[in-house]
């Protein structure tokens, strides 16, 4: 019989809106956060054009350069720890298709449904949207899809990092894909359950100082208009598909404040709290987003990071005679995220439930220990890029002074060379951040293996045999960066 996970209780922290009136007056304005996310588009047109027309050479291009050092480093190493899912809040990719979606910008269509005219569009709640409106499918409505296509992109990573034209290839079929997922279906549908990146942003916005959350339930619960839902005629109802009032866990809150600005209440805010403070996992696909990052986590530092320079001429699909090379590299690389990683921590977590006879179900134990990935796995993502910004970050400023390597000076950035910045700090970060995670991970997956079983021994018993695989990746790690 499988027990019922506690719902974990984190400290409420610090409400920000309540704290800084300025920031909730800023919260509430139809225009924030949407004009980060026009301002990205514009930008990120620019870099695309670049990727197209502008130089193929890596470390002068604007698109690779701004894409996968600058924005990959600020994403996994200060947004996803610090402010949850906000890069989804200002994301470029979705904005066309939220415009064919709503046919405006920053005003709201809102309407009673109960004296609803005959507008064009279709009513979802109190909000009309146009295109076919269909509800994405039950039985898709998890990470799997977003787990493989997160797979395929990692397996031709080389590619997508040294290439400019297949960067700009795959920022293009993004947006197309996001426009045309929005005009079958509605509201963020492909942020929620196609987006590759959004997979990973979700699992991992539990570890965020930040979260959107209600002030106070029985004001919810009281709440006839469940206007954070179906919307008002201050905001949208949740783009994200969830009933804000009762989150709980940040995995899918898309930070887009959309419920700040239509609870009729005010009861929606933003709470600054402790670090890794969530840590239930609700699925199966949850969990193999878990052992998916930290194998490409370890992977990428072995491939990229390491000595053997064959390795990464094999993962590069475009080497010269490396077709066979690169499938075996690619077989190998999804061996290790499908099979052995989820394998080891499984048999862990049957191996641990058995050592501490404690009375839980394969998948409820499995979940429990692949919580201890989360942190982790942020953390050694977070380690794994140390030397991208250390080594590379000089390379931004003159890329984006001159994003089409056409010999412009627009930030008067062009001429700085190439100078790694305190190289030797590298593996000293890198050992802190994993040894941190694997604390992290510790306290993680111990507290959920509690929360299951009630009792502190027992669930150190069982938590035992993947603490000490978690152990023994962290070595690997360790090794790797400081050798």
């Amino acid at each position: 019989m499988s027990l019922p996970i506690v719902t974990d209780r984190p400290s409420r922290g610090i409400d920000l809106l309540t704290r800084f009136p300025l920031l909730r007056r800023l919260s509430v304005q139809r225009w924030f956060p949407l004009a980060g996310a026009l301002l990205l588009l514009v930008l990120g047109a620019v870099l695309v054009a670049g990727g197209f027309i502008g130089t193929p050479v890596g470390n002068r291009s604007g698109i690779l350069v701004a894409v996968w050092i600058l924005w990959w480093f600020l994403l996994i190493a200060v947004l996803l720890p610090f402010g949850a899912r906000a890069w989804c809040g200002v994301c470029p990719v979705p904005v066309v298709g939220d415009w064919v979606q709503r046919r405006r910008l920053t005003s709201v269509a809102a309407e009673d449904p109960r004296v609803a005219g005959k507008a064009p569009g279709k009513l979802v709640g109190r909000n009309r949207y146009f295109g076919l409106v269909l509800r994405w499918p039950r039985a898709l409505s998890n990470l799997w899809l977003q787990n493989f296509g997160f797979l395929i992109l990692a397996t031709f990573s080389v590619v997508l990092l040294t290439s400019p034209l297949a960067s700009a290839v795959a920022v293009v079929g993004m947006v197309l894909a996001a426009t045309a997922v929005a005009w079958v279906f509605r509201q963020r549908t492909f942020c929620r359950y196609l987006c590759p990146v959004g997979g990973f942003l979700g699992l991992y916005s539990m570890n965020s100082t930040l979260a959107v959350r209600a002030k106070d339930a029985s004001v919810c619960a009281a709440c006839r208009e469940k206007s954070c839902l179906a919307g008002s005629a201050g905001g949208w109802g949740c783009p994200w598909l969830q009933y804000p009032s009762r989150l709980d866990r940040n995995n899918a809150c898309g930070f887009c404040l959309e419920c700040v600005k239509s609870c009729s209440h005010g009861n929606m805010t933003i709470f600054l709290r402790r670090p890794f403070a969530e840590r239930r996992l609700l699925g199966w696909d949850e969990a193999f987003k878990a052992y998916l990052m930290v194998a490409l986590a370890i992977a990428y530092s072995v491939v990229y990071l390491g000595p053997w320079g064959e390795l990464k001429a094999a993962a590069n699909v475009g080497e010269a005679n490396g077709g066979r090379a690169f499938g075996l590299y690619a077989g190998a690389l999804w061996i290790l995220a499908l099979v052995v990683v989820p394998g080891a921590f499984v048999a862990a977590a049957w191996g641990g439930r058995r050592l501490a006879g404690a009375r839980l179900t394969l998948r409820d134990a499995a979940l429990a220990s692949a919580s201890a990935l989360v942190p982790f796995g942020l953390l050694a993502w977070i380690a794994f890029s140390v030397p991208l910004i250390l080594a590379n970050g000089s390379y931004v400023p003159s890329a984006l002074s001159d994003p089409f390597g056409w010999g412009w000076d627009l930030f008067g950035g062009a001429a700085m060379p190439w100078s790694p910045l305190r190289p030797h700090w590298t593996p000293w970060l890198q050992s802190g951040l994993v040894l941190v995670g694997q604390g992290a991970g510790f306290r993680s997956g111990w507290l959920a293996h509690r929360d299951l079983v009630g009792d502190r021994r027992v669930a150190a018993i069982a938590f035992a045999p993947s603490a000490l695989l978690l152990t023994a990746m962290a070595l690997v790690l360790l090794v790797l960066y400081a050798g």
